[in-house]
């Protein structure tokens, strides 16, 4: 473990943030990865001082393709024995208020930049006796949502790709594991939307750390997927039951009224 490594995109707030100190703990090296201009330098070295463990870091736009290929480059230097798709975006907005660049970005990051960077580090992965990748999701890939649109159907893929990708690599040494996180309050701007929801919303949140720790158990666990929360289990139950046209109105209902209060 000395010398193995674990990336992790979006590490420098929230869930990344809250995998990356989790890790640290459990002895492993840190590749961390984050938009510029996001502190990220400091918070490697503390992790270094707090964890004793090595942490190199790497800045980029994960929206652009030819940032992703050099992080791709960077990264295969190491020895990885964990990647953590975390990083990710989305909101809520009616679709004609949606910009252009809103919804590419969405796309570019939560589709497009999560299959090229497992598919770039996979043979790197696989040189280690055994290896994990975590994707992350959402509980809003159990349901279409009005006013959200693009980001539930993005989490979705999310779902599809890992429980694809399982398959594919189940005779190799390399375990895929997808969590379904509910509502995080990841940053200041995700916490506001989240107060704006029900209660039954705002209840379902479950800490950081907690998700992480979780996450990450499973992940050693080699299961293949984790809902994190009694209430978002609970919640998922529900939607498998309810027929498609009840649980699409009820959640649109929930983001159309949020989408009124912004």
């Amino acid at each position: 473990m000395k010398k193995q490594f674990a990336l992790i995109t979006g590490a420098s707030q929230g869930l990344g943030l809250s995998f990356a100190k989790d890790l640290a703990n459990r002895g492993y090296n840190l590749l961390l990865v984050s938009l510029p201009h996001e502190g990220l330098q400091n918070i490697s070295k503390e992790l270094e001082d707090t964890y004793t463990v090595k942490v190199d870091y790497y800045e980029t736009d994960l929206t652009f393709k030819k940032n992703v290929l050099n992080l791709c480059e960077w990264a295969n230097n190491y020895e990885l024995a964990i990647l953590i798709n975390n990083a990710g975006c989305g909101g809520s907005k009616k679709i004609d208020d949606a910009s252009i660049d809103y919804i590419e970005n969405i796309i570019r990051l939560n589709i497009i930049s999560t299959s090229l960077i497992t598919k770039l580090l996979i043979s790197n992965l696989s040189n280690r006796d055994k290896s994990y990748i975590l994707n992350v999701s959402s509980m809003a890939a159990f349901s279409p949502i009005g006013f959200k649109t693009v980001y539930p159907a993005s989490k979705k893929f999310i779902d599809h790709f890992s429980l694809g990708l399982r398959e594919e690599l189940k005779d190799k040494n390399i375990s895929v594991t997808v969590v379904y996180p509910g509502p995080m309050e990841t940053n200041p701007e995700v916490t506001a939307r989240i107060a704006k929801q029900s209660n039954f919303v705002k209840s379902s949140l479950v800490s950081l750390k907690d998700i992480a720790s979780i996450s990450i158990e499973m992940m050693f666990q080699n299961k293949e997927r984790v809902i994190p929360g009694k209430l978002n289990q609970f919640s998922e139950f529900v939607l498998r039951m309810l027929p498609s046209r009840i649980s699409i109105k009820l959640l649109s209902k929930a983001i159309k009224k949020e989408v009124e209060l912004s």
